[in-house]
């Protein structure tokens, strides 16, 4: 599952024994979540 830096916002797709950001060295990553559009009935 890819990571969104919280600082620069660059995406991280795997992560190693350091939790970094690889681009700006920040600790702070946010979880991707995919684009799920759901289709709601109104009845």
């Amino acid at each position: 599952m890819p990571y969104i830096c919280a600082n620069c916002g660059k995406t991280i797709k795997q992560l190693d024994k350091f939790v970094r950001c690889t681009y700006c060295g920040h600790r702070i990553l946010l979880k991707s979540r995919p684009n799920l559009s759901r289709e709601i009935t109104t009845d």
